[in-house]
């Protein structure tokens, strides 16, 4: 038991980045294809880079304390590189939502540049409970940005849209796909589509089957907001196959 203890203690930081990067990757997998279809981007594929850095600097790390002093350019660096992500983000792709973690963690890494004492203790190796600490946050912003942010901006959930098609009293309703644009839409609903000009369609539209009145119905919801845009028969329809396949 003692040996077991001793051998946590010893390897509590490497067993926090392996415990944590296997949540992490089946929390994001899970938020990614079960929650959102795949409509969102929440760096699932990107989250692999995180243990090999981590390894190098932690390899990197001196075993005492590092008395060298931040440099300032550094944090200036930073800071630039955080706004040019802010502005790119709202500017050109405002639903980019992995861009959103990468740019919260860009900012603690300015804060803690801002803590020389601080950031000198997360790269001693004999901290181990603070690196720790430290790796976990990384991972539970990497979690819970796309949570906060799909939340605060309308952008649902596959279940939050079963539970609107149902509460209008459609039945039996699945989850197909997505349609991933207006043009497309258009096409597959045969120009049927309730869609203006000014929808937005950054993120495309959930295709569900259901039935309603004895007939099975393909219907498409606008993943932002959450409005029904589409309603078609799917017996006769040529595209839907596609789809159904």
């Amino acid at each position: 038991m003692i040996g077991l203890k001793n051998f946590f203690q010893k390897y509590l930081f490497a067993i926090t980045v392996f415990t944590g990067l296997i949540i992490t990757v089946y929390s994001l997998y899970f938020i990614k294809y079960k929650m959102f279809g795949g409509a969102i981007e929440v760096l699932l594929l990107y989250v692999i880079i995180f243990p090999p850095i981590i390894a190098i600097t932690d390899f990197l790390a001196k075993p005492k304390e590092n008395e060298n002093k931040t440099k300032k350019k550094m944090g200036l660096v930073l800071d630039v590189i955080a706004v040019c992500i802010l502005t790119w983000t709202f500017f050109i792709s405002p639903y980019a939502v992995g861009l959103y973690a990468i740019l919260t963690i860009a900012l603690i890494l300015i804060l803690l540049s801002r803590f020389p004492k601080l950031q000198t203790k997360l790269k001693n190796k004999a901290n181990q409970k603070e690196r720790s600490v430290f790796v976990l946050s990384i991972f539970a912003i990497l979690i819970l940005v796309p949570l906060i942010f799909t939340s605060a901006t309308g952008i649902k959930t596959i279940r939050n849209t079963q539970v609107l098609l149902e509460n209008t009293h459609y039945t039996d309703t699945a989850y197909v796909d997505i349609i991933n644009n207006k043009a497309a839409l258009a096409i597959v609903f045969e120009g049927k589509a309730t869609v203006t000009d000014g929808t937005q369609d950054d993120l495309g539209f959930y295709l569900f089957k259901a039935s309603k009145d004895n007939k099975e119905y393909a219907i498409a919801v606008n993943i932002l907001g959450g409005d029904i845009v589409g309603e078609v028969l799917l017996e006769g329809n040529p595209y839907l196959p596609y789809y159904l396949r």
